[in-house]
């Protein structure tokens, strides 16, 4: 069994990703930067202590988004939003990650919440309009 180099835990020998913190995984080696694979670890620490903190979360929301992995940062980004709901910019970025994929109802949604919180954020009003625009 190999150990991955995100989060250290166990994985399958010939496993493409670590079924604890979703880190892609080739050949033993995380194929993310290492200073985002160390924002990873260290966010996984705090939350093995702290599963609530909320800025913990954020920072591992982010470095999933950095890595490229998308729906894991989602999920961190949307169980920041849960622990702080008046959290703007936790609910434009699940807004901005859905719209990349093509979520268009996920994506208006999370971005409609976060100019509720934020009335004058223009990143949220831009990429609104780009989306009012494709429809």
């Amino acid at each position: 069994m190999a150990q991955c180099p995100t989060c250290g835990r166990d994985i399958e020998a010939g496993a493409n990703f670590c079924p604890t913190c979703g880190a892609s995984v080739a050949c033993g080696a995380s194929v993310h930067s290492p200073a985002v694979a160390a924002m990873i670890q260290e966010a996984h620490k705090v939350l093995a202590q702290k599963p609530e903190d909320a800025s913990a979360r954020y920072n591992l929301a982010i470095a999933y988004k950095l890595a490229g992995m998308d729906d894991m940062a989602i999920e961190e980004f949307a169980k920041v939003a849960a622990l702080q709901p008046d959290f703007a910019d936790a609910f434009y970025e699940v807004g901005a990650l859905h719209a990349k994929h093509g979520r268009r109802s996920e994506a208006v949604a999370a971005l409609t919440r976060a100019r509720a919180l934020d009335p004058e954020n223009e990143r949220v009003s831009r990429l609104l309009e780009r989306l009012a625009g494709a429809s």
